[in-house]
């Protein structure tokens, strides 16, 4: 039951986004023109398409970029084996996830754009695809999105949900809200203990703790061309990788490489921006400093003086985890809530975290207590930790079997967290 309040604020949020429709598609056609949009498929943001609604049963799942996208597609192989004749219809909102997604969806599942939360583009999309179930992942709370799909009487749940402690501050601000919105759900399943509570204390019913989806992601795959030539390139150089990095942890990461080839002189680092398109302002950074910088994305190879190889594109973290035996997760050093840590453990990395990893918490503070990852209790210890691993191997190779059975033990409950929610998929076909 929504509340009164609720209902006053989501027709006033109804009316402004109404009334702010020329806005957005004009700040679409600005975007288009940038190239950050699909020249074609931007329609399917205002709830347009020209593609039907398969026959039978449709679960919709959205997970908003890369990341969450790439954790539906083991559930999906569940759900597939589970159901065979279920069909499936995929929405993302980045262009990045739409072309990991056209890469890897199997046949039996739709990609598009999640519309914008626009009351007409949401009733546009919900009348073409009519799901029988919809799933959002992790943190996607978009007003009009949910009501409007409870409203039509599909369930609803929140699939590997995720609740910072920040987000869960800023709710408390608009309390009534937050609660009418989360009861929408039948089921929230969220991907720790920690975010249950913080659901549970906003007012959210019927949640439980399951398994993090990205536990049952299959290992990120890369060319093996690419790895034979970087392999040959490195030799037998020492290595170490800084995964996802924010802006400001390079520089930080630049400093720390300095101190440690003064004691490791042929050592190379590997850097992967969280957003590669930041690799000149990164290279500019490190003017001045004594490091031969050598970009990824003009091409550039790994030379015997190649100090730091800055790899400044998209989809290949795969290829430098299997190149690099000890990881750094970025946005874990500058107080960023930190980055997957899964990925690297399930290439067989030594994994070394700064002391901010709540995006990850509960994963982190467990594979601490199982010995699988060393976490910094403050930045500045990373050279002194990166120095002991990279000089003992037995160390190193010890900490990344750990983390690589850590993985796989929690890998197998996707199983069950597919039965639970194909108990709410309605019996009767659409």
């Amino acid at each position: 039951m929504t509340t009164l309040r609720s209902k006053i604020a989501m027709g006033l949020y109804a009316s402004v986004a109404t009334l702010m429709t020329p806005l957005v598609k004009y700040h679409l056609t600005k975007r288009i023109a940038r190239g950050k949009e699909h020249p074609v498929r931007y329609i399917e943001k205002l709830g347009q398409t020209p593609l039907e609604r398969p026959k039978g049963k449709l679960m919709w799942i959205h997970g908003a970029s890369v990341g969450e996208s790439l954790s539906i597609l083991p559930l999906l192989e569940t759900f597939h084996r589970l159901q065979p004749d279920l069909k499936f219809l995929v929405t993302t909102g980045t262009a990045t996830s739409a072309r990991l997604m056209e890469e890897r969806l199997p046949g039996y599942a739709i990609h598009q754009f999640v519309p914008l939360d626009l009351p007409f583009a949401i009733e546009r999309f919900l009348k073409n695809w009519r799901p029988d179930i919809a799933l959002i992942i992790e943190s996607e709370l978009w007003p009009s999105l949910i009501f409007r799909t409870k409203s039509r009487g599909i369930p609803l749940i929140l699939l590997n949900g995720r609740m910072s402690q920040k987000s869960a501050k800023s709710w408390t601000r608009v309390a009534f809200f937050i609660r009418d919105l989360l009861k929408q759900f039948d089921l929230i399943l969220a991907q720790s203990s920690t975010d249950a509570s913080r659901f549970a204390e906003l007012g959210a019913s019927h949640v439980k703790k399951q398994s993090n989806l990205k536990f049952a992601a299959t290992p990120l795959t890369y060319n093996q061309d690419d790895f034979n030539k970087l392999t040959a390139s490195i030799g037998t150089r020492p290595v170490w990788f800084a995964s996802s990095t924010h802006r400001g942890e390079e520089a930080f990461l630049a400093e720390t490489h300095e101190k440690l080839r003064l004691k490791i002189p042929e050592l190379l680092c590997i850097i992967a921006p969280r957003h590669p398109e930041r690799g000149p302002e990164i290279l500019n950074e490190f003017q001045g400093k004594d490091l031969k910088v050598s970009l990824r994305s003009q091409g550039a190879d790994i030379k015997k003086d190649t100090s730091i190889y800055l790899a400044d594109t998209l989809g290949e973290l795969g290829l430098f985890y299997a190149l690099s035996p000890v990881v750094i997760i970025g946005g874990s050093l500058l107080r960023k809530g930190g980055q997957n840590l899964l990925e690297p453990a399930r290439q067989n990395c030594a994994i070394i975290c700064g002391p901010d990893m709540q995006n990850f918490e509960e994963i982190c503070n467990e594979m601490v207590d199982h010995n699988a990852i060393i976490k910094l209790s403050q930045s500045e210890d990373i050279t002194q930790q990166l120095e002991t691993l990279l000089n003992d191997k037995s160390i190193q190779q010890e900490l990344a079997h750990k983390a690589a059975v850590y993985v796989q033990d929690r890998g197998q409950e996707i199983n069950d967290v597919a039965n639970e929610i194909l108990q709410k998929l309605p019996a009767d076909p659409t």
